[in-house]
This record gives structure tokens, sequence and C-alpha cells, in this order.
């Protein structure tokens, strides 16, 4: 790795796993920081000490932060101090976002409208919330899908709902309806239109097996601290603050190991953090209470050291786990290796990492134990029978690493 030379930044290899060292990561570093900082006086300094250049625009543009570099830039008017190329490679990720922007507001629009007609307010959460109320611009955060949280009983008709708007239920055969139901997951529906986004109906903002075996969130208050929103011109609800920390978070740390959208994730929380009073204190309080602690603390140490979400040192000091847990997560997880996009989602170190995030010790003996021998309940469930046979398929492809 080469040192920048004349202010050229030079952002870390993608291939490393560990910490980049020297002015690498530092200049990387200070870029994010800067990036999130709502003054533009910070974004200005380090335009004025580097140079963004077509590797730098291209490491960008891989992690999702282009349209948002480019939105930053052009409304402090630095656009202008980059090179030509890489200012054509940020406008014309700006601008495709910003269509698929348009397009998603558009039926997030209809979605919410036909919900309304039928007496239903769902909460908005990740990028359906965070895409119109953490960032200055919808285009700045895209979203792979809406993700809407509903209660059980209006589940039914709001399925009903988006029927009529020509929407079916799409099953993933990983995770069928039963399943998801159980562990609090999401009905997908999806329609015929070729650039149509997929809606997520959801029965919690915390689904997954490993929360319902290992934490304690309390979900009725949750929703109960939703606050009523105009999205898209229509009436919703959104998480209060606090909750909508923990539940990024938990998502990206759980539900996403740490890996994909790695950067723009830690960015989410940092944005929200500065658009939206967040007590800490209550953040610290309510994710020890729901026993995911440990994880709340990986996620804002790395969002304190990469995007400089100071904020959060607080909660921090409240939330740390012993010094031996922190460094076998720091193993498998640091700031090097989400700058370089490490993907620890599929096999047994996702596995690893989960064991790790657990907040006491016999939830991970119970994990092990439930992920090797499963109730009869689940393994209905999950394959739609129970039995000798699929008991030992089941163990035989968790020793193999797939959980």
């Amino acid at each position: 790795m080469k040192t920048p030379a004349d202010g050229q930044l030079q952002m870390p290899d993608d291939k490393g796993q560990a910490r980049p060292s020297g002015s690498d990561f530092q200049g990387a570093v200070s870029f994010l920081h800067a990036l999130v900082t709502p003054e533009a006086d910070a974004l200005a300094g380090w335009m004025s000490a580097h140079q963004l250049d077509n590797a730098a625009v291209e490491w960008l543009r891989v992690r999702g932060l282009a349209p948002y570099t480019f939105y930053r830039l052009s409304a402090a008017s630095l656009i202008a101090q980059a090179a030509e190329e890489p200012q054509a490679v940020l406008r014309l990720a700006y601008y495709i976002a910003r269509d698929k922007a348009e397009q998603r507001t558009r039926e997030l629009g209809q979605v919410l409208a036909a919900l309304a007609a039928a007496g239903i307010t769902p909460v908005l959460f990740k990028g359906a919330a965070l895409a119109y109320t953490a960032y200055p611009d919808p285009a700045c955060r895209m979203m792979g899908d809406l993700d809407l949280w509903l209660t059980a009983e209006e589940m039914p008709a709001a399925r009903t709902v988006l029927e009529g708007l020509g929407y079916g239920r799409c099953v993933k055969e990983a995770r069928p309806p039963a399943f998801q139901e159980r562990y609090l997951g999401e009905v997908p529906m999806w329609r015929e239109h070729p650039r149509a986004i997929l809606v997520e109906l959801h029965w919690s903002a915390f689904p997954g097996v490993w929360l319902a075996r290992t934490a304690a969130v309390d979900h009725a208050l949750m929703r109960e601290r939703a606050a009523p929103v105009m999205i898209a011109g229509q009436p919703a609800l959104a998480l209060a603050p606090e909750d909508a920390v923990i539940q990024v978070a938990v998502h990206l740390a759980i539900n996403h190991s740490m890996a994909k959208p790695w950067l723009r994730g830690l960015m989410d929380i940092a944005l929200l953090a500065r658009t939206q009073a967040v007590d800490w204190r209550l953040v610290a309080e309510r994710a020890r209470a729901w026993r995911v602690s440990t994880t709340v603390w990986l996620v804002l140490q790395l969002a304190a050291e990469l995007v400089g979400l100071t904020e959060a040192a607080s909660a921090l000091g409240r939330l740390a786990p012993s010094p031996l847990r922190r460094r076998l997560l720091a193993g498998l997880v640091n700031a090097g290796s989400m700058l370089a996009m490490r993907d620890l989602s599929r096999g047994p170190w996702r596995f690893a990492l989960l064991l790790l995030l657990v907040d006491r010790p016999s939830d991970a003996a119970h994990v092990i134990g439930r992920a090797l021998w499963p109730e009869d309940d689940w393994l209905v469930a999950r394959y739609g029978r129970t039995g000798v046979g699929v008991r030992i398929a089941h163990l035989t492809g968790a020793i193999r690493g797939r959980f």
C-alpha cells in the first residue's frame, strides 16, 4: 500500500481484512467523518487537503456512498474541486439514485394511501424511514425494499389491501410463512412491474431466531412510542429515536452479520442521531433491558471510530462487554474489516459472531444447543414436518456450517 502523494487520496484496499495503516486509513476515516458532519467546513477542509481521484470515487460507489457524496459536495459548492471524470461518476450515481428514489416514493405513497383508506397506519423503519427522516434527500439513501411494521390484527387486512394493488405474496424457501410468523419475520409482497419494489409487511421491527432465543425486546412499548410522520405525502409512524438507533444497530449486526451495507449502516445511525434528538442514556438502558447491549455497543463503537459518532460516548461506557469479549469481537469485526467490506454473513464465522454478541453466557449455550437440536415446532415451521430423518438432515447441515 503506497502513501498518497500531493494530497491525493488512496482509499484502503478492498482485499484487506485487517486495519489499514497510515494515511490510507486516516484519509478514508477523515473523509467519512466530514461526510456526516452537518457543517460544510469539515468537508471543505478535507477537499482542500486531498484529491478525489477515480479510484477513490469507485471506492465510494461500491459502498453505496456516491449519491450522498455528490449531494453533500454539491450542496457545499465543492463538487467543482473534483476532477472532471470523478465529478461525472458521482453525478451519474446521484441521478440514477434520484430516479429510483422517485419511483420508490411513488410506490410507497400508493401503498400508504391504500392502507390509510383501510384504517391502517404502519410503522416505517429501516430504509423506508431513514431515507425520508435522517437523510437530506431520499436519493442519498437507497433502499432495497419497503419495510412496514403492522400489528398481528392488521396483517390480514394489509395483505388484502396490497393484493388489491396487484401485489402477491412471495415465499422464500429457507423462510416459509409459518417460520416467518413464528419468529416475527415478514410477509414479502411483490407485483409484476419493471420498476416494482418489494414490500415487506413485518410482525415486528426485531425479527429472527437469534432475538427470540436471546433477547427480551419490549415490542408493545416500542410501538406505543412510535410517533406520527408524513412520508411520501401520506401518514405513517416512525420509531422513537432511541428505538431506531437500537433497531438499526441490531439489524446491521444480527440480520446482516456486520456485512452489507457496512459503512452505510454506520452512517445511518450517525445521521439519525444528528437529525433527531437521541437520549443516549435511554439507548443504553433499553439495550441492556432488551439484552442487546453487546450488539449495540459493537455498532456504536465502530460508528464512533469510522464516522465520528462521538455523541454515543456515554452509551458506549455503559454498554461495553468484558475486555475478553471485546478482543474476540475485534478479531472478527473491526474498523479495517468494515472499510474492506469483509463478509461474515455466511458459514461458521457468522455463527461465531452471533455467539459473541449475546449478553448472557447461558444464552450462547442455548443458541448452540438449539442450532444443533431445535424444538419440534421449530422443525415443523421450517421444514413442514418433524422426525428422525429431518433432525439428522438438519444436524448434518448445521455441523457443516449451514445454520
